[in-house]
């Protein structure tokens, strides 16, 4: 019979792709992940994984064990989700990953209401990019991660459960001295002749946003080349640059006078979701997680459109008074 523990591994060892990170993932050591898995080879009587460059992967044998073995283990995950559930009690260890504009929005007033609610749990917290965030819920390293779709996950669609959690929309962002920064909405097209500021460290979203200048018909004159958020907001502070970022990002922003946060238009959007192994979303403390964060949410949808709201009439009234 097969050992779950070894088809864990191997599961594992898919998504991490070395068996030292595996090791690390599951607190135990190379040669004891290398030995298990070598075990499992030899009572399926075939080769599982292969080296490949620094890490390993999967053969195609390997890779059908870990597909039909993904619904075994997506059954024990909800019989102990069950057993949890039984008990009642919203307690134990919750591990919490997630980027940097949900890591400074969510996520803190999640905690605090857990915290006020059930203070038995002991929750833990990550800051991870999108991509490491979701090999992280699928290697069972963090129990939820919150991720946004500038990623694709449909490698691990078998492995992972995704709920929907928020859509946040791109805004462009110049001093309150621009000549746009009136404006109900800015279209890609009119930025054309601006100097930009863009994050390198984030490709897939530099390349949202380069795709969208293209499509308007121009390459955007990148001159500021930031590796924070910050960063690039200090830039654009000084009304050399103009720069597009998600909304969420922006809450500080579009509260200081000296930045106007203007809507892109048509719509450029990202969504965001939480990943978490299939059948633990039934878990107690999994769900009193995500019933906080669907009460979190809401408020800052709202407080972000708000703010929006107000500093353009401020800035309307202003420049009528002069």
């Amino acid at each position: 019979m097969l050992n779950l523990s070894r088809l864990h591994l191997l599961s594992e060892l898919s998504v991490l792709g070395t068996i030292a990170k595996v090791a690390e993932a599951v607190n135990l050591t190379r040669p004891a992940v290398s030995q298990q898995l070598a075990i499992l080879e030899q009572e399926t009587g075939t080769v599982l994984f292969e080296r490949s460059g620094r890490g390993v992967r999967l053969t195609l044998a390997g890779e059908s064990l870990v597909a039909r073995s993904a619904k075994v283990l997506e059954l024990v995950n909800e019989i102990e989700a069950d057993l949890a559930s039984a008990k009642g009690a919203v307690a134990g260890e919750v591990r919490i990953s997630a980027f940097g504009s949900v890591a400074t929005t969510f996520i803190p007033a999640v905690f605090e209401d857990l915290m006020r609610e059930f203070p038995q749990l002991d929750l833990r917290f990550e800051e991870l990019e999108p991509g490491e965030s979701l090999k992280a819920a699928a290697a069972k390293q963090v129990d939820l991660a919150l991720v946004d779709d500038s990623i694709s996950a449909e490698a691990l669609s078998s492995m992972l459960y995704f709920r929907p959690v928020y859509e946040d929309h791109f805004s462009v962002v110049m001093a309150a001295n621009h000549r746009l920064a009136n404006e109900a909405s800015i279209r890609i097209s009119e930025l054309s002749s601006e100097n930009w500021a863009i994050n390198r460290n984030a490709q897939t979203y530099k390349a949202q946003i380069v795709n969208a200048c293209h499509e308007a018909g121009y390459t955007p004159r990148v001159v500021a080349s930031c590796r924070n958020m910050a960063a690039t907001l200090e830039m654009v502070r000084t009304g050399y640059v103009v720069t597009v970022l998600p909304a969420l990002a922006l809450r500080a922003a579009a509260a200081d006078p000296a930045f106007a946060v203007v809507p892109v238009t048509p719509l450029m959007v990202r969504r965001i979701f939480v990943a978490m192994v299939q059948g633990t979303f039934r878990r107690p403390a999994i769900a009193a997680v995500l019933r906080a964060l669907d009460g979190v949410v809401p408020r800052f949808a709202g407080a972000t459109q708000a703010t929006n709201s107000d500093l353009r009439a401020k800035r309307t009234e202003g420049s009528l008074s002069d």
